[in-house]
């Protein structure tokens, strides 16, 4: 199936094929499982190594790879499908960091995990198949919508690492995580717009601001991750992570890029109930991954010191 979908900036339609950009997705989903796993693998071991030292190991170094190609084929995944599309596809990568648990020394999946990610995977199908933009009119971004977005995701990064910085070790984490959610929605709505770019020339794409938004906004998620996993479990960061980043996404496709679901009684009860079931699922998951890891000696400067 193939849907004509507004690009900014463009004047016409811009044709998106929905089997490549879920194919890429998904694709993308399973990579940044493992270089997270791989990532939180370096940055959580015992001692008193800092999180400079970790980051400059060759385990953390493998993990970022990993995750560069997964940032590859997910920047693919947006140029070929609509935020509302690609992002939601990103929850099923909890599933792949449940198999690459057993990496950071998880147990294996029990009935109720089982249940559970049957449950995500059912509810994401749901959704996606219900809420798939229909075609629409090529329209501009919307440059209001966009400033009122990076506003508001801005001061919520500032908060939760505020927050973060005063709170004891169990809300530390999720505060964290929920930071990295916020920023990682936002560079994926960067990503798309400098796909785009790139799609008409590199020379376009250098010289656009957006690409460099996109280097500070992902620097900045990239960091909040790190440091999440340096204050806590995983199983403290990635539901906020999880559930912020596509609902986020989504919320900035609908408003920023005038992506639009399909409509009518049916097809919205369906997706505001398949979505809610995602999200609860994927904080259950998230809750029983049981990736629990000793935590580290606090270092110099606190727990969330560099």
């Amino acid at each position: 199936m193939r849907l004509a979908i507004a690009c900014s900036g463009d004047r016409g339609f811009k044709t998106m094929s929905t089997p490549v950009a879920v194919g890429a997705g998904l694709a993308a989903a399973a990579l940044f499982a493992a270089g997270n796993a791989i990532q939180f693998k370096a940055v959580r071991p015992a001692g008193h190594r800092s999180l400079r030292q970790a980051v400059a190991t060759p385990l953390w170094l493998a993990g970022t790879a990993v995750l560069a190609g997964g940032l590859g084929l997910h920047a693919f995944a947006l140029h070929e499908g609509p935020l509302t599309l690609v992002q939601p596809l990103l929850i099923l990568g909890l599933l792949f960091a449940l198999a690459a648990g057993r990496f950071v020394g998880a147990p294996p999946l029990d009935v109720v995990d089982t249940s559970w990610a049957g449950l995500l995977v059912v509810s994401i199908v749901v959704f996606l198949l219900t809420a798939t933009p229909a075609s629409q009119p090529a329209k501009d971004l919307d440059t209001a919508p966009a400033l009122i977005a990076f506003v508001l995701s801005a001061g919520g990064v500032l908060v939760c690492v505020a927050a973060a910085r005063t709170s004891g070790p169990r809300a530390a984490p999720t505060l964290l995580g929920a930071a990295a959610g916020i920023a990682l929605a936002g560079s994926a709505a960067l990503l798309k717009v400098c796909g785009d770019i790139a799609s008409k020339g590199g020379v376009d794409l250098i010289t656009s601001w957006q690409l460099y938004a996109l280097v500070a906004v992902g620097a900045s998620g990239l960091a909040m991750s790190q440091m999440a996993y340096r204050a806590g479990p995983m199983t403290a960061s990635l539901p906020a992570t999880n559930v912020l980043n596509p609902v986020l996404s989504v919320a900035i496709g609908w408003g920023v890029f005038d992506e639009r679901f399909r409509t009518g009684g049916a097809s919205v009860a369906l997706e505001v109930l398949s979505l809610s079931v995602a999200l609860t699922a994927t904080v259950a998951l998230s809750r029983r991954s049981r990736l629990e890891v000793p935590l580290v000696p606090p270092v110099a400067g606190g727990e969330l010191s560099p």
